[in-house]
């Protein structure tokens, strides 16, 4: 039988020696900095849309956790009803709510990197981060917006059992 090493104790319980109001902003910041890191990982080793699209994924999928797990049925349909109401057939014959929500999420990452120096938008650098930025809010939309299409499949499929 194997013996249990007493230094070895406090990783079994990794976090339940801070105390309790610490966790969560620790959690907070540890998400972010893996965002930072990776995009950064990403621009320096030219690889920054699948490291965007990873840490899209990632933050898609914790995003989609708390969606799923915590808005009513109600918040799911109307949001479901909001996707079957977009239809492709009507890409290219003017500004859609996609082409809309592009712009306006466009704009308000250029504004961002805008001010922080230096603050030249022709900067390479800055262009290299709004295209990181844009593919993990796009994919982290899909992400969400996916989870919640099968969370309203299965509910329907749970509701059809049912009767």
């Amino acid at each position: 039988m194997a013996r249990s090493i007493e230094a070895l104790a406090p990783l079994a319980r990794p976090v339940a020696f801070l105390p309790e109001s610490w966790r969560i902003p620790l959690m907070g910041w540890c998400w972010v900095l893996f965002n930072v890191i990776l995009v950064g990982l990403g621009l320096r080793l030219n690889h920054a849309v699948v490291c965007s699209i990873v840490v899209g994924g990632v933050d898609g999928t914790v995003l989609a956790v708390i969606a799923v797990a915590r808005a009513s049925a109600r918040f799911q349909a109307a949001t479901t009803g909001l996707l079957s109401g977009l239809s492709l057939d009507k890409a290219g014959s003017g500004p859609n709510i996609l082409s809309r929500a592009a712009d306006s999420i466009h704009s308000f990452v250029d504004n961002i990197l805008g001010g922080i120096p230096p603050n030249t938008v022709d900067n390479p650098l800055h262009d290299q981060i709004e295209t990181a930025i844009l593919w993990i809010v796009w994919t982290a939309v899909f992400v969400i917006l996916a989870s919640l299409i099968v969370e309203w499949a299965r509910s329907c499929a749970l509701r059809g059992t049912e009767q």
